[in-house]
């Protein structure tokens, strides 16, 4: 852009950005005309977020033609109002303000609510609950992390600024240096993050439980078969003896997870036996468990649900009191199994990663979207619903994926309703 044009723009500074997890909220924003024209410092993230294509009234649609909010709404109400079991999720693409006013609405109709993440597992309520988890803010690897292990995960290419905001790049108070102060430990398969680590682990996820216990029984310094190690884990067994020792003379370590590591298939195993090795890591350093979690509000939402029902992440709400089961009230295996009879759910990236099966499921039965973006699904829903972008045209509350709320402001104005007005809208319309 020339300097005149620059001139022009109406500038926003120290933005929450709702890109990624990360929520970066250090953006300067220079619009004109309601749109993005600059955006510092760069992300592609950021980018992609704020230069989608805009939504209007014009895309409301009922039945797959065009209609104004209030008929929406009145379809909305209808197909609820004869459902027995609606589902609602996908709340993690919205404000936590939309997410309490959803809760209500799910109440009111005795729906079921998923706010986890429909296609990343993150087993992190239930371990809690468990067998407790060392975790931290991403300020504190800021400041403290000297030894950064990222294990099943590729931040440089899922969350780009984290390299460079929190985990390796940046200086903080005891590591000065920023990356020079740093060791940095990749672990699981080759990516463009292992790649730029001091030391890479090859793991097979075959490998993974075999290697958390090998680890535990080095911090509980019980015997070791190294034969059996040789023959389990044959490239990786020197690697991890290395690296129980950079834990144990680091001043502060930090486990950075991912979807690679946080394995559906292997449930919350994992993750609770890496709590069992870094707890006892207490008597001889201080460290934790960070999860890179996609964004922008999905640890929100479960935050959200949790304070409203009791339950971390989803509850049916069926029987007029919340009701937990967490193994069958996911919205991907309720949506297989045909256990829903309707579906509410918010727009996001996470749609086209739905299972081929999940998505056949959505539409057989009548479905109601929430979206900011032009509408992108290989099925027509009975109900799409235009409405404001958090963090652009519309404010509420975000939390990071460290559990940090941050609140989210609007930066121009939009001729559509906010989120938290369209879920309220059915509300009215069905207690009418």
């Amino acid at each position: 852009m020339t300097e005149a044009e620059t001139s022009q723009l109406e500038i926003h500074h120290d933005v929450p950005c709702p890109g990624c997890g990360c929520l970066c909220d250090d953006l300067t924003i220079g619009l004109a005309n309601g749109e993005v024209k600059s955006i510092e410092p760069a992300c592609a993230m950021a980018s992609a977020y704020y230069r989608q294509k805009h939504v209007s009234l014009a895309d409301c649609r009922v039945d797959g033609q065009a209609a104004t909010m209030p008929e929406a709404s009145l379809r909305a109400a209808e197909i609820l109002r004869a459902a027995k079991a609606p589902l609602f999720f996908g709340l993690g693409e919205t404000s936590s303000e939309a997410v309490r006013r959803t809760l209500d609405l799910a109440d009111r109709v005795g729906g079921i609510v998923d706010a986890s993440h429909p296609t990343f597992y993150d087993p992190t309520g239930r371990t809690i609950q468990t067998t407790g988890l060392v975790t931290c803010s991403l300020g504190e690897i800021r400041q403290r992390a000297d030894l950064v292990i990222f294990w099943g995960c590729d931040p440089q290419t899922t969350h780009l600024r984290h390299w460079q905001r929190y985990s390796v790049e940046a200086s903080g108070r005891f590591v000065p240096g920023g990356r020079s102060d740093r060791t940095l430990v990749g672990i699981g398969s080759q990516n463009k993050t292992t790649d730029a680590c001091d030391a890479f682990i090859p793991l097979d996820p075959s490998q993974q439980i075999a290697a958390l216990h090998y680890l535990i029984s080095l911090a509980q310094e019980k015997p070791t078969n190294h034969e059996v190690l040789d023959e389990t884990m044959p490239d990786a067994a020197q690697g991890l003896g290395r690296l129980y020792q950079q834990v144990r003379d680091s001043k502060y370590f930090v486990f950075v997870l991912g979807d690679a590591f946080l394995r559906r298939e292997a449930g919350r195993i994992p993750l609770e036996l890496l709590a069992q090795f870094v707890r006892p890591m207490h008597e001889q350093t201080r460290g934790a468990i960070s999860i890179l979690r996609p964004g922008p509000n999905w640890v929100g939402a479960g935050g959200v649900v949790a304070s409203r029902t009791g339950y971390p992440g989803s509850a049916a709400l069926t029987q007029g009191i919340p009701q937990f089961d967490p193994d069958n009230l996911s919205a991907a295996k309720l949506l297989t199994q045909n256990r829903v009879d309707a579906a509410v759910l918010w727009e996001g990236p996470w749609l086209s990663d739905l299972t081929e099966v999940a998505r056949n499921a959505l539409a057989k039965i009548p479905t109601v979207v929430f979206g900011h973006r032009p509408l992108a699904t290989d099925f027509t829903p009975s109900v799409f619903m235009p409405i404001k972008r958090p963090g652009f045209s519309d404010d509420g509350t975000m939390s990071r994926m460290d559990d940090m709320p941050l609140p989210v402001r609007a930066l121009t104005q939009e001729d559509l309703p906010s989120a938290d007005a369209a879920v309220q809208a059915i509300l009215e319309k069905i207690a009418t």
